[in-house]
């Protein structure tokens, strides 16, 4: 199996066999699979098919998948959630995203910050600066996606 197919596979069985979200049953069900195919994928005894992917990533929308399949690619993940309307019928989604941006913005900053008063970035403050980095940009693509439907 190739690297990146390994990869996925080891997110997939995090996701649904270590942290039960929502769960392997319950997952193969809504794929149309038997609790042993889907396991076969999940310990990389078989390769999971364009469609089983795509069909996993809208049954389990967890980012970790999408950015598996985007590494070392030109291009990051943003979610488009249902457009929402306020009482007089304007959308507040745009509003929401741009508040998104800042607010995940100055997450980093803060603990970027904190580390350097702290005496440096550790490996986990790394890590942890870098998901943040991670949602922040999540946070951009919906923005933009938000501004182009308006």
């Amino acid at each position: 199996m190739a690297e990146r197919g390994r990869e996925f596979a080891d997110i997939a069985y995090t996701v649904l066999v270590v942290e039960k979200n929502p769960g392997i049953e319950t997952v193969a069900a809504a794929l149309g699979m038997t609790y042993a195919v889907l396991h076969s994928r999940l310990i990389n005894r078989t390769c999971f098919s364009a469609d089983e992917i795509n069909a996993l990533v809208r049954t389990v929308p967890d980012v970790r998948l999408v950015n598996c399949l985007l590494k070392e690619t030109g291009f990051i993940a943003a979610d488009r959630p249902p457009q929402e309307t306020a009482d007089d019928g304007a959308p507040v989604d745009l509003q929401r995203s741009a508040t998104r941006v800042v607010v995940d913005a100055t997450g980093i900053l803060e603990l970027v910050d904190a580390a350097l008063a702290g005496g440096g970035i550790d490996h986990r403050r790394e890590a942890l600066v870098y998901r943040e980095i991670d949602a922040t940009e999540r946070s951009l693509a919906t923005l933009r996606l938000r501004l182009a439907a308006e």
